[in-house]
């Protein structure tokens, strides 16, 4: 296999690690998107999947032929000045309110899997996140290159065979989903779906130009903005899927894709609690990374000091509640700000058509 080719798989997997997560790993992204709308969350999905490989293609695109250094150097060229520098610093602050979230999404896996107490799982993840912080970049993308396509593995196995299984409970499934009690992050599935492929793009923006910028050629930018959003497209449809057959016993768990594992086999079940560890671990890593590179150079002191200052901030209030409803409350929200997000980036790539 090609350089080229191998670096575009590692880039791909760096993100689609991005995007896992916890909400993704654990199950409750599928269900408050997509599998609590039936029929039309999948239609929806299909919308989402397209919108992604635009946007991905994008972000690399304008990393690759400006001079973007910062995430803030990313939202200026994309939104202008004043708002670009309004973006710039919500987007941090969201940033830390989701790191939040999945160090609370880790102490809830641990705790259903292993009974271990919310607050010691999260102290764990904060401290692998911590470290890991402090190899860069480089060291960031290569780790992320091996885990998300394991992540990817492992949950698509347990998905396939649970719809093997359950493929009878399939139809039923997706005409009951819609009467149930489910979190819903709209009430609309065409703006679930919407919501969905935009607001990973505060991450994104902060992330994927400044990948793009080492790119070496159109090539490979096209490859990526392809196989990265396509593939986890795939992936969450069979997920979704696997959700449907059996959402008469896990629409109201906080973390469902583990009771899937666990109805496969009860000792795999054990083991895909550490790939949702391994998830969450894959998002928060080079979300935070934005925020402390914003402000310090890689390598010092007080990069070094920010990063463990954020994580203690996050670890604490990542527990005030739990799981699930932090997801719905913070996760639409961001949805929002990515949609305008989304609306500067289609304006920018056609004013430069224009030109």
């Amino acid at each position: 296999m090609s350089k080229n080719w191998i670096r575009i798989i590692s880039i791909s997997g760096a993100y689609m690690a991005l995007l896992i997560g916890g909400a993704f790993a654990t199950g409750q992204e599928a269900m408050q998107f997509f599998v609590a709308f039936g029929f039309k969350g999948l239609i929806g999905l299909i919308i989402c999947g397209l919108i992604m490989v635009y946007t991905c293609y994008s972000l690399l695109n304008a990393g690759r032929n400006n001079n973007l250094k910062t995430n803030e150097d990313v939202f200026r060229h994309f939104c202008g000045n004043w708002l670009g520098t309004f973006m710039t610093w919500y987007t941090m602050i969201m940033i830390v309110a989701v790191y939040g979230v999945m160090l609370g999404g880790v102490g809830a896996t641990l705790e259903q899997a292993y009974n271990i107490p919310i607050f010691i799982g999260s102290s764990f993840m904060a401290i692998c996140t911590t470290i890991t912080l402090l190899l860069g970049l480089n060291k960031i993308i290569k780790i992320l290159g091996i885990i998300g396509p394991v992540i990817i593995l492992f949950t698509i196995s347990s998905a396939i065979i649970t719809l093997f299984d359950e493929s009878s409970a399939l139809k039923v499934g997706i005409n009951l989903a819609t009467s149930l009690d489910i979190l819903k992050a709209s009430d609309s599935w065409l703006f679930s779906a919407i919501l969905y492929s935009v607001f990973s793009l505060p991450g994104l923006y902060g992330f994927l130009p400044l990948v793009g910028s080492t790119a070496k050629s159109s090539f490979e930018v096209r490859a990526i903005s392809l196989f990265g959003p396509l593939l986890f497209t795939v992936v969450m449809g069979i997920v979704v899927l696997a959700l449907l057959g059996s959402i008469k016993s896990l629409y109201n768990v906080e973390v469902p894709i583990l009771v899937l594992a666990t109805n496969v086999f009860p000792i795999y079940g054990s083991i895909f609690a550490f790939i949702i560890f391994l998830g969450i671990f894959s998002t928060v890593t080079p979300l935070i990374w934005t925020v402390c590179r914003r402000f310090f150079e890689e390598y010092t002191m007080k990069f070094n000091l920010l990063a463990i200052f954020l994580t203690l901030i996050c670890l604490f209030g990542g527990n005030l509640l739990p799981f699930g409803k932090l997801i719905n409350i913070i996760y639409p929200s961001i949805g929002y700000i990515g949609i305008v997000l989304f609306i500067s980036l289609i304006f920018k790539d056609l004013r430069l058509q224009r030109n």
